[in-house]
């Protein structure tokens, strides 16, 4: 797969661990392991499915 300067520029799928205050998460991948830093919640995509 190719990649180029329209392609989607974001990481796959990440489950919301903590809420540390309003709009700051905590992250985790599907396998449990968290995510060194916390995250607004400008900063990530809601996923549906």
């Amino acid at each position: 797969m190719t990649s180029g300067k329209l392609d989607s520029n974001w990481e796959g799928l990440f489950i919301i661990r903590n809420v540390l205050g309003p709009n700051t998460y905590k992250l985790a991948r599907h396998d449990g392991t968290l995510l060194p830093r916390t995250w607004s919640g400008n900063d990530i995509r809601r996923f549906y499915s």
